[in-house]
């Protein structure tokens, strides 16, 4: 493949197969909308799915018209939970680039290498397949080989969040006769630095004058307790975007 007026793009590795829109289905590609394919490349570390049973580091490329813009690298997202799908972006690829390839860290060190491509040939090389991880965050290194073979490098950055534990909930009392109480509900975590959110059937809760939170929201009181409020509860906690909940109570 050769870089052309047209744009085509697709996905190379083990967990992927085939050229198809559908691989902008993932909610990272749809919450970053067309931005990312006017990429050339991208690294994508994607988790276990569909009961393969192992963890993949593929090869994205896309091709666009040749651009003199300068070359950078977007990580999508910016924060990205531990297990979820990552994708590192290069924007504005030389023109009529020979290969490139990715290495971790800031050098360019074969023992380092995770995937390279070779554009005449289609060769693609990957480094072997891993979780993502907190150990994965830090810098990854893209470098270009130009047809003159002269080289071009830019330096992405990975930070890999680490995964908020689920909370429990506690309940001072599951019976409790109308116009009485108080209920009081605790969400317990072990996690800390985290914003609490509170749901009821499954939707936001929309607190009543009957109902006050603790100043950390870990606490909410129902007091007097009416008949609208039986259903099922559950707290959210979460940290830059990384979120867990808890199972229903109720």
């Amino acid at each position: 493949m050769s870089p052309g007026t047209g744009s085509s793009w697709q996905v190379r590795g083990d967990d992927f197969q085939g050229v198809g829109r559908d691989w902008r289905t993932r909610d990272w590609l749809v919450s970053g909308g067309d931005r990312a394919l006017r990429g050339d490349t991208g690294l994508v570390f994607t988790p276990e799915r569909r009961g393969q049973g192992r963890v993949g580091v593929s090869l994205l490329t896309f091709w666009t018209p040749p651009t003199t813009a300068q070359l950078t690298i977007e990580t999508m997202p910016p924060l990205a939970a531990e297990g979820s799908d990552v994708l590192l972006l290069a924007h504005n690829l030389t023109e009529n680039p020979l290969a490139y390839a990715w290495y971790r860290g800031e050098r360019v060190d074969n023992s380092q290498l995770i995937a390279s491509y070779r554009v005449d040939t289609n060769a693609t090389t990957k480094g072997p397949a891993h979780s993502v991880t907190q150990k994965d965050t830090g810098s990854y290194l893209l470098l270009i080989t130009k047809d003159d073979l002269q080289t071009e490098r830019q330096t992405g950055h990975l930070h890999v969040l680490h995964p908020v534990a689920r909370p429990s909930l506690q309940v001072s009392n599951t019976t409790v006769p109308e116009h009485e109480g108080p209920v009081v509900l605790t969400c317990l975590t072990d996690e800390t630095g985290v914003s609490i959110r509170w749901l009821f059937k499954g939707q936001s809760l929309l607190l009543a004058d009957r109902m006050t939170l603790s100043s950390d929201s870990s606490t909410l009181t129902i007091d007097p307790v009416s008949r609208e409020d039986a259903g099922a509860y559950q707290c959210e906690v979460s940290n830059r975007g990384n979120s867990s909940r808890s199972g229903p109570l109720g």
